[in-house]
């Protein structure tokens, strides 16, 4: 089973799950709490910690609003 590495503004996660990156994204973003400050992207790799500096060519990216969307969640000014 794949361990994930998942950063998203503060919230710092790993995760081994089956389904891929996805998958450990929303997973992970169940897992926040008031404390954790989300950036606008997920940065989702098996290597290591990264963000939008340090990540590499081939880390998985994915918004924080196609996340959301699939959790199920509604940003602020998402209510279309």
């Amino acid at each position: 089973m794949p361990k994930y590495y998942i950063k998203c503004g503060t919230l710092e996660l790993i995760r081994s799950i089956e389904h891929g990156p996805i998958e450990a994204a929303i997973q992970a973003l169940g897992d926040t709490n008031s404390n954790d400050i989300l950036d606008e992207h997920f940065y989702i790799d098996e290597r290591g910690m990264y963000d939008y500096a340090t990540a590499k060519p081939d880390t998985t990216v994915i918004t924080l609003k196609k996340v959301a969307k699939l959790a199920g969640w509604t940003l602020g000014k998402d209510e279309e």
